[in-house]
């Protein structure tokens, strides 16, 4: 077999490939000046391509019919109306689900505001998924014939109502760990910011409460964030408040600045925080050894366009155009495309012989 010069054993392919995976989903087309910085940071804590580092992880802690609860969705504009929400998130959580049920039959359950359900549920259904309730998604993954469906719930806002879920959640499912995508982490004062400042505490999904139940059982946790105001950031809390804008000072007034204080396991840093979703699927595809485990543009397409029918903005442009961060939908098909390519020509490489996780 050939070998790129350099490399030497499959486990070197593993490796170098999960190099470029995380470089294409750091690249800064949406010029924020943030996203090296973020990766920098959470890759000190680290020896090893932090995608690698999650998708391993993640195949390991969970087994066939069990479930990953998969928290996003980001309330944009909350101030004129909550139901305004971005495109950022929904569609990474919905593909990486969709990955690791292929991958290993693993049920997702998406966690999302209430007002965001029914757009959550259109972005996984253009995923591929039959969205059902918890117990009847994980009844699907038991059945002879084939149904693959997940499930979209609620999650409170307020506090005390999160504190509750969360113990349900954690107690009534057999959940094998919890990812974070996009979604706004508390400080250390318990006030969530936006990332130009702002206070959006109110309207925000309290899942800072679940990660911390989470990590106490000992349940593998994973966040993933573009901004550096999202949960997991706090892996990274003291490097972000000597360089991140509002790192120390926002602008509501709290004094505490919008990094937030909760860590997660693992932390995976992007320019778009869909694309660092996108760049954990393409590894879990990988280290199957299965191409049909990471999804292609004309799926990526479609998810967007269920963007567009939910009513999602970009959040940087604030258009309903199917596009995220001020990027077009093409920029995201093409995003897929190149990591697509990585995956095959790994699988390639290694025989199609999945990795030891």
């Amino acid at each position: 077999m050939f070998l790129p010069k350099g490399i030497e054993t499959d486990s070197d392919i593993f490796t170098e490939i999960a190099e470029n995976i995380d470089r294409l989903i750091t690249v800064d087309l949406p010029l924020r000046a943030v996203s090296l910085k973020l990766y920098q940071n959470a890759r000190s804590k680290s020896d090893a391509p932090l995608t690698f580092l999650a998708a391993k992880r993640l195949l390991s802690a969970i087994g066939p019919e069990r479930i990953v609860l998969i928290a996003t969705g980001w309330p944009d504009r909350p101030h004129i109306n909550p139901e305004i929400a971005e495109t950022d998130g929904p569609p990474g959580a919905a593909s990486l689900g969709m990955s690791l049920h292929k991958a290993q039959n693993i049920v997702p359950v998406f966690l999302i505001e209430n007002q965001l359900v029914e757009a959550m549920r259109s972005v996984a259904t253009a995923a591929g998924f039959k969205i059902l309730s918890a117990e009847e998604a994980l009844g699907a993954a038991r059945s002879r014939a084939p149904l693959h469906a997940a499930s979209v719930l609620g999650f409170p806002t307020d506090l005390s109502e999160a504190e509750k879920v969360a113990d349900y959640l954690l107690e009534s499912l057999p959940v094998g760990a919890i990812i974070v995508i996009e979604k706004g982490g508390v400080n250390e004062k318990g006030i969530i910011h936006t990332s130009r400042g702002d206070d959006t505490t109110t309207h925000m999904a309290k899942v800072d409460v679940l990660v911390r139940k989470a990590s106490k059982k000992g349940l593998l946790t994973i966040g993933v964030g573009d901004g550096g105001n999202e949960i997991g950031m706090g892996v990274i809390a003291e490097e972000l408040r000597s360089w991140l804008p509002y790192g120390t000072k926002c602008r509501c007034g709290c004094g505490a600045g919008i990094v937030p204080v909760t860590k997660t396991d693992l932390l995976v840093p992007a320019a778009v925080s869909n694309w660092g979703a996108y760049g954990v699927a393409a590894m879990v595809a990988l280290m199957v050894g299965r191409q049909e485990v990471f999804h292609s543009s004309e799926i990526e397409r479609r998810i967007l366009e269920s963007c567009i029918r939910a009513g999602l903005i970009d959040g940087g442009s604030g258009y309903v155009n199917g596009g995220a961060d001020a990027l077009n939908v093409s920029i995201h098909m093409s995003l897929v495309d190149l990591l697509g390519e990585l995956v095959q020509k790994g699988i390639r490489l290694t025989k199609n012989q999945p990795h030891k996780f």
